[in-house]
Formats: structure tokens, sequence, C-alpha cells
């Protein structure tokens, strides 16, 4: 089960090229991040390019390295059978994969779904879903996402809570240890997913454990008339 007593890090490893230099980089990082990956709540597999059998094998790569961390769970985007076939705890739909409801008829009950969203009505609409849990943004540029919109700062309405929202919400695009006060200061917000400030990291073990006790620190001050609607 995804943790609800915690701000949620979620690592997408987002990766494109040859499968075998991504595996082999996909091993460097698992060893870098050492016990540190035991603070990250989910690792994404996320490879566009990637064919279904090499998708499925570096979904079992991440599986078998974070073995020893129970509570760090591993899920696959956009391919629900790969993830199925890996054995991954679950998968991460966008608006243009399979639609969380029909993910969720499909998985085992205790499969994970996480959808995309990009405005606040997507957001209601993957809790509707029975998503598990919403990635939304952009939040800021990114290379990882070219193109993705991001936010107008210039409307203050994202910032506002939405009514009756229970499930995790991490704020994704461009998130680094300095945007993450920022980010769970937005009311719908209950944890980050970051790429590069993980993945591009001189020592990614180091980077986890900074972005943990940002995290672990803006969760604490969020100022009581924004409550953590995800926890």
């Amino acid at each position: 089960m995804i943790a609800r007593d915690r701000p949620l890090l979620c690592f997408v490893h987002s990766v494109q090229g040859d499968p075998r230099e991504v595996r082999h980089a996909a091993l460097e990082l698992a060893a870098a991040g050492d016990d540190a990956w035991g603070s990250v709540d989910l690792v994404q597999v996320r490879g566009k390019d990637q064919p279904a059998g090499d998708l499925e094998a570096l979904a079992r790569l991440w599986i078998d390295a974070l073995g020893g961390h129970p509570s760090t769970l591993v899920v696959v985007n956009d391919r629900l059978d790969v993830a199925l076939a890996a054995g991954a705890d679950g998968v991460h739909v966008g608006q243009d994969d399979l639609p969380a409801a029909e993910a969720r008829a499909l998985a085992p009950r205790s499969f994970l779904i996480g959808a995309s969203a990009h405005d606040r009505r997507e957001i209601e609409l993957a809790q509707r879903s029975q998503a598990d849990y919403a990635g939304w943004g952009a939040f800021y540029p990114t290379r990882t996402k070219a193109g993705a919109a991001v936010f107008d700062r210039r409307n203050t309405e994202w910032r506002s809570p939405v009514p009756g929202l229970t499930i995790p919400v991490l704020a994704i695009g461009g998130i680094t240890t300095a945007r993450v006060a920022e980010v769970m200061s937005v009311p719908a917000v209950t944890g980050v997913a970051v790429s590069e400030a993980i993945q591009a990291a001189r020592e990614p073990a180091e980077a986890i454990r900074e972005l943990r006790s940002a995290l672990d620190q803006a969760w604490r001050e969020r100022p009581p008339e924004t409550p953590p609607e995800g926890g």
C-alpha cells in the first residue's frame, strides 16, 4: 500500500536509447542510491521508446535492486501489460493511455494505479476513477518531458484546495530540493515526483536524503488552513 503517514517521494526513471545501455545506467544508479532508496516511496519506470520486452526487463531490474526496501514500490509508466508481466507494484497512466478506471478493473485488487493530471478537473477525475494517487503538473519547465504545459502562476486557481480530495497528489515537473517548500504549500499537494534531481545528481544517495529532508520539513510547516488533503 502507498504510504499515507508522510509526504510521498517518487523517483521517475525516465530513459531513452539503447536498452542495454539503459539497463547498465539503471544498475549504476540503483547502486549509487544505496540505502537512501528506503526514503523513496515510488520508483516509476518510464521508457516511452523502449520495446515492451526491454521495458519489462528494466522494471524487473528495479524490482530486484529495491528488494531490500519493501516500502519502496515500483510502478511502470503507461503499460499495464508490462507492469503485470514484470510483477511490478502498479502502473501509472497518462491521459492518452488506458484510462485509470479500466486499469483498475483489469488489475489485481492490491495493484497500485497512478494517473496523470494537468488541472484540477483531472485530479477529480483520477479520484473518481479509483486511482490511488495523481501526478499533477507541470509545476516548472522540465527537460524530461519537453513541451509539457507549465502552470501559469498569474492564475491562482491551482493554489486553491480541491474539495473532497482524498488521494495523494504528487507535484511533478522541474522539482528540485530548493522548490519543495513552494510546491508543498499548494493545498492539494502531498508529495513530489522528481527525475533529474536524482538521476542527474553527482551523489544520488545524498540527493535522495536532501529531498526527503526538505519534504518532511515542508510537511511539518504546512499552515493549519492548508491541511494535507491526501493524508
